[in-house]
């Protein structure tokens, strides 16, 4: 129709880097638990967008981007963290950690505050799974939080709401690898995930596709196995393949 004007909706799912760290939005945002040293609990940090981003910065010349952010129309929706156990100092507090500081570990993952969008926390897993596939990882690791059921006695530390709960990682595919009362290990096992590059596109347009006033968009196989880009009846929507440099 004529003087109709079609709004063009982007999503995108970019890599993580240090100009992106005040895209990280979450209960306690801008949140430096993982990156810290434990120190009565969470540690107060004077400049914590700059800790951050020196941490993505040193995540990245050592390993590659650590983690990812979604966006819709520029604003950030939610993201996920993954690094290597060497660059998560918080991992000293818990007792199941792992020994191996070569584990991947998948840190804080989420939507942003106020973001109720059903598969959105899978879709950020899955698209951390493909990094870590990309990386010739076989599996991602995870600390999670539970409130200790009967003979498991107290909590040995107060819930934090940067730890997730176990009930989400296991409805991600994580299964407990060492248990613990109240912060268990959790593994999530990546050499059966044949299909993880498709799933992370897939997951997170259907994820997107929830929020009112987008049209859902079918995702395009594409020659390599990667959803590519996608436009269709006025949506466009983008999920980075590569990892970033390293």
């Amino acid at each position: 129709m004529a003087g109709q004007v079609t709004r063009m909706t982007k999503r995108e799912l970019l890599v993580l880097t240090p100009d992106r760290v005040a895209d990280l939005l979450g209960p306690c945002a801008p949140c430096t638990y993982w990156q810290t040293m434990p120190h009565n609990g969470h540690r107060e940090c004077a400049d914590p967008l700059g800790l951050l981003a020196e941490w993505v910065d040193e995540v990245t010349r050592d390993w590659g981007p650590p983690g990812r952010v979604a966006y819709v129309d520029g604003s950030p929706i939610g993201h996920v963290i993954i690094a290597p156990a060497r660059h998560v100092p918080r991992l000293a507090a818990f007792a199941a950690s792992p020994s191996d500081p070569t584990r991947l570990m998948l840190a804080p993952v989420g939507p942003a505050p106020g973001v109720e969008l059903r598969g959105l926390r899978r879709a950020l897993v899955r698209a951390a799974a493909k990094d870590a596939l990309a990386h010739r990882d076989r599996s991602l690791t995870a600390i999670g939080s539970r409130r200790p059921g009967p003979g498991h006695g107290r909590a040995l530390a107060p819930g934090h709401p940067c730890i997730v709960d176990v009930a989400l990682l296991e409805r991600s595919g994580f299964r407990v690898e060492r248990d613990h009362p109240s912060h268990p290990r959790l593994r999530l096992d990546l050499r059966t995930a044949l299909t993880v590059r498709d799933e992370a596109a897939a997951a997170l347009s259907r994820a997107l596709a929830r929020v009112p006033g987008l049209r859902p968009v079918p995702e395009t196989p594409h020659p390599d196995g990667a959803t590519r880009a996608r436009v269709a009846e006025g949506t466009v929507e983008r999920v980075t393949d590569q990892p970033g440099p390293r």
